[in-house]
Order: structure tokens, then sequence, then C-alpha cells
């Protein structure tokens, strides 16, 4: 079910407007018996932890409920550090 997107948000891949869309695709299309939330400010990120923390919080129901993979974000441009938060956060 990934939605490549990456081609289209050029220098932006892997940021909070690509992430926004995954989600929102993602919670659109979900398949029966997942919940997702994605939550975020409508405001500018103040620090690079605010959009560290913003990218985990609307991608981590896309890992949990909706299909997609680490690989497939890995492929559609998000950090290593972003991967391995959702990774552990997965796991538990």
């Amino acid at each position: 079910m990934p939605l490549a997107l990456r081609s289209h948000f050029g220098a932006l891949a892997g940021g909070l407007e690509h992430a926004l869309a995954i989600a929102t695709f993602a919670h659109a299309v979900q398949p029966s018996g997942g919940t997702l939330t994605p939550v975020i400010d409508s405001q500018r990120p103040t620090s690079e932890f605010d959009r560290f923390s913003r990218l985990v919080t609307l991608l981590q129901d896309v890992v949990a409920h909706a299909g997609y993979t680490i690989d497939d974000l890995r492929r559609e441009g998000f950090d290593e550090p972003v991967l391995s938060a959702l990774t552990m956060a997965h796991r538990h």
C-alpha cells in the first residue's frame, strides 16, 4: 500500500510536509482495525528536536497500522534518526 511521494516533494522529501501527506493518505485508506491519529501543530517547528518529534509522531501510526515499513519510509527520504526512533517505538 505504500505511496511513493518522494519525487513530488523534491528537496522537501523527508520533511514535515512529506510526512503529513503520507499520514493523511494512510489515514484515508487505512485497513480496518487500526486507528491513525496524525496530530501536528500548524506553527513552524521551534527547534530541530521539535521537527524530529513531529516527524516521529506523524509517522509512527503509519508504520504501526497502515502497512508502511521502515524501508518504505527510508526510500521516501526520511532521515535515519527518525527511522531509528520509529523502529524503537514499533518494537514496544
